[in-house]
């Protein structure tokens, strides 16, 4: 039982990361998924809505596509693009 719950959980996160990896960000991906030194404090002198997209960094990446699609540059739904990768539902033709 053990390994099918770890078998199961490695899954999920290789499914997550491989979708939100084909996912697109309004500020654009970042590849640094943790900066440090100079480039740290860039960033964090940012407002969180301007910060470039993170893999893994889903409080920011949520604040950001919530703020785009409240201001009217990004059409879809920000939950179902953070944890899918994607706007559209798989396997339904619409």
């Amino acid at each position: 039982m053990k390994r099918f719950a770890i078998a199961f959980l490695a899954f999920a996160f290789v499914s997550a990361v491989g979708s939100s990896a084909l996912a697109t960000s309004p500020t654009g991906w970042d590849r640094v998924i943790v900066p440090t030194g100079q480039y740290r404090q860039t960033v964090k002198a940012m407002p969180i809505e301007q910060r470039p997209g993170r893999p893994l960094h889903v409080y920011g990446n949520t604040i950001r596509y919530r703020h785009q699609t409240a201001n009217g540059q990004m059409r879809g739904k920000p939950l179902r693009r953070i944890l899918l990768g994607t706007d559209q539902l798989r396997g339904i033709g619409r």
